[in-house]
């Protein structure tokens, strides 16, 4: 089992998060899924999530990095293939950045919606040595749920 911080780092600037920009594709055969993320541009990063089982849409992500009083949080939010949000209105999934190095940014789960608390948990972005980026969603309890082997595309 792994853990990771669960406290928020304050920083200045999200330009340590640059190296997460590009498109990124896993595809085991099973599923194809394809993450894509924006450069900085107005202290935020924008990316977005599609995964493809037997070629058809399973669901998409839409997810934002914004810098915010010196705390960097991510939010993301899941959609049927019409569009149609799997959480109401004003939910969404919530991190805060927690650790962060040249190759790696740990998010801690915070919340669904303002306000509410959640399970915790912790969303991992590592870029490894040729290149390549490796999304761990790890529960509470340090268990991975879902794991990606992302290469780049550009």
């Amino acid at each position: 089992m792994t853990s990771y911080p669960m406290a928020p780092i304050s920083i200045d600037s999200i330009d340590g998060l640059t190296w997460i920009r590009g498109d990124w594709i896993e595809d085991t055969g099973d599923r194809r899924c394809e993450e894509v993320w924006s450069g900085p541009s107005a202290d935020t990063l924008i990316g977005m999530f599609r995964w493809i089982s037997r070629d058809e849409v399973s669901f998409f992500e839409f997810m934002a990095i914004r810098l915010s009083d010196g705390a960097v949080e991510l939010h993301a939010k899941h959609f049927d293939p019409t569009l149609v949000a799997w959480e109401d209105r004003h939910r969404y999934q919530g991190f805060v950045l927690s650790e962060l190095t040249d190759d790696r940014a740990v998010f801690a789960a915070t919340s669904t919606e303002e306000g509410e608390g959640d399970e915790g948990g912790w969303l991992v972005y590592e870029r490894t040595e040729n290149d390549n980026l490796i999304v761990r969603l790890i529960q509470a309890t340090g268990e991975e749920k879902l794991t990606f082997h992302f290469a780049r595309v550009t």
